[in-house]
């Protein structure tokens, strides 16, 4: 990112505000084991699931904080000179946001119900 003269603004990480240690909450964690249906082992892919949670998490706490500005969506990266923009043009009133709340077609769940509840296995 650069400066409006060209100024190159972020050369390193020290330039981005990163959470360190104390600012980071704990996690609790847990295993939740739900076998998939579709093949004999039950097995799914596993992916990055371990570092899907915090993020999202953070984004969610920053939200919070930025309640009282009627600011409802923010994009990652989390930068100090987005936060700063969208509190600025929240307090001058000309804070322009989507609306955040999914389509309609993601309420709508048509899967078969199959192997879901108490009874699966």
């Amino acid at each position: 990112m650069y400066d409006q003269d060209g100024q190159l603004l972020t050369g390193t990480l020290m330039d981005y505000a990163l959470p360190n240690a104390e600012q980071v909450p704990a996690f609790v964690t847990a295993t939740v084991e739900t076998p998939t249906p579709i093949n004999p082992l039950g097995a799914k892919g596993v992916g990055e699931a371990g570092c899907i949670g915090a993020p999202p998490a953070i984004v969610n706490a920053v939200l919070d904080a930025l309640a009282p500005f009627g600011i409802k969506s923010i994009d990652m990266p989390l930068k100090p000179e987005k936060i700063w923009a969208l509190v600025q043009a929240a307090r001058a009133g000309a804070l322009d946001q989507p609306d955040p709340t999914p389509p309609p077609v993601f309420s709508s769940d048509t899967r078969p119900r199959e192997g879901i509840g108490a009874d699966f296995v």
